[in-house]
Order: C-alpha cells, then structure tokens, then sequence
C-alpha cells in the first residue's frame, strides 16, 4: 500500500487553506492564535526570563493573553512558574509584569 494512503489533498492547482498556529494561555487556558498571545521564555544558558514578541528566542517558552487578568494570575498565581518549571524572585517578577505589560500593549495595538 503507497504511503499515502488515506490522505485527501487538495485538487491540482489549488492551495490548502493553513490554519494559523495556536497555542494555549497558561493562566486562562484558553486556546488562540499565536501572534495573539505574549510568549515569555527562559533562557537555556543562565535561565533568565524575557518577553520574546517575534517567537524566535530559544528557550522553554509560555504562553500568556495580553489582558490584565492573565498577566496577574500567571505572573502571581504561580501558571507561569509552574509552565517554565523555574521559580520567579520578586525583583524578576516586578521586572516581569513590566516586561508583559508594554508587551500586552503592543498585542492589543495590533504591532507583532
């Protein structure tokens, strides 16, 4: 049996429609598109937290909405500790939360 078989493609000539990646909010669980979300990462060498807007940055990353709600809980609530498996000083925290929230404005404004 070909390798292919049980696949539908599309008809010749004409291009499947790609869905934009998703992925889900820590704090809310909610699933949306990626370039909605706020990706926070810890980085491989020294572990140190940072927004990553462009989605590129190595690292175990998180996903957060851009609103107020979430921002609070997974930075206070413990989702974002818990999902980049590190624990969160104080000093990083209140560097963090500033870090999301120019980051949750340039999402809402519609910049990437």
């Amino acid at each position: 049996m070909p390798s292919s078989a049980g696949r539908r493609s599309a008809p010749i000539g004409i291009e499947p429609v790609r869905r934009p990646p998703e992925r889900t909010c820590v704090a809310c669980r909610a699933t949306r598109p990626k370039r909605e979300l706020v990706r926070v990462v810890r980085s491989p060498a020294g572990g140190a937290l940072t927004v990553d807007l462009r989605g590129k940055a190595p690292g175990r990353g998180a996903y957060l909405c851009p609103d107020e709600a979430c921002l609070t809980k997974g930075i206070g609530g413990g989702a974002l500790r818990a999902a980049l498996e590190t624990d969160i000083d104080e000093a990083t925290r209140e560097a963090l939360a500033a870090e999301l929230r120019r980051a949750a404005e340039t999402r809402t404004k519609g910049g990437s």
